[in-house]
């Protein structure tokens, strides 16, 4: 098979992947269990995050169809075809299903300030697909144990200067299973980038009067930032950063 053949076979499958991922994450996340929101308080109840609470049983759309699909779909497309150009078509089905697990978990965050453990589990499980991608079989241990260090750190430096939480429970997951997809230098990279993002973003926030100081801030929607930079620019830096 030629390269022009190869290369359209994978523009198609973009497109096709494209359709899929961008109706697919509008539909799933409006049919996502209510249950799945839950969160146990201080008090050991479990309830359900306030923007939830007047949904029942969840059949409102908790996303409108219009615009969100049509963003969704050239967002998937246009990453899906810098794929097709660029890497296998194992790396661009892949690597399009993680982006869209994760923009299930960034939607979430942003709207309810929580992240069903179910995608985190689901974004864990998807680091299978990059085994082979990686130079060493424990990589993706490493990248998950050098995640949760570095989360524990950032806690504990929160705890001991601001007295409260500045990294949650979903980030540590999310960040131990993008250790798995990307191993250390790929973890360390979205971890990185993901807090520029905040800092730039917190101090616009800041000097536009639009916040105050210490006012929190959603992760994952940074993360999701972070993660497209990573695999559609900085995934080949890897063997260059390897640690």
């Amino acid at each position: 098979m030629n390269y022009y053949m190869l290369t359209g076979i994978k523009i198609g499958v973009a497109v096709l992947l494209a359709v899929l991922f961008g109706n697919g994450c509008v539909v799933a996340f409006n049919r996502i269990p209510v249950r799945w929101f839950e969160e146990t308080t201080e008090d050991g109840e479990r309830r359900l995050p306030e923007g939830l609470m007047d949904q029942g049983d969840g059949q409102r759309q908790r996303i409108p169809s219009t615009p969100w699909k049509y963003i969704f779909v050239a967002y998937f497309a246009a990453c899906g075809i810098f794929f097709a150009l660029r890497e296998s078509l194992i790396f661009e089905i892949t690597v399009l299903f993680v982006l869209a697990v994760i923009l299930e978990m960034a939607i979430s965050d942003l709207k309810y300030q929580i992240v069903p453990d179910p995608l985190s589990l689901m974004l864990a499980i998807s680091a299978v697909g990059f085994i082979s991608f990686q130079k060493e079989w424990w990589e993706p241990l490493a990248g998950a144990a050098l995640a949760a260090a570095i989360v524990t750190a950032v806690f504990g430096l929160g705890r001991l200067i601001y007295h409260r939480d500045i990294i949650g429970g979903a980030d540590l997951k999310f960040f131990m299973a993008i250790g798995l997809i990307s191993g250390r230098s790929g973890m360390l990279i979205i971890f990185v980038v993901t807090q520029i993002l905040i800092g730039i973003h917190a101090l616009y926030r800041l000097l536009t009067r639009r916040a105050g100081p210490g006012t929190s801030m959603p992760m994952l929607p940074y993360a999701f930032a972070a993660s497209t930079v990573y695999f559609l620019f900085l995934w080949d830096a890897v063997g260059i950063l390897q640690l």
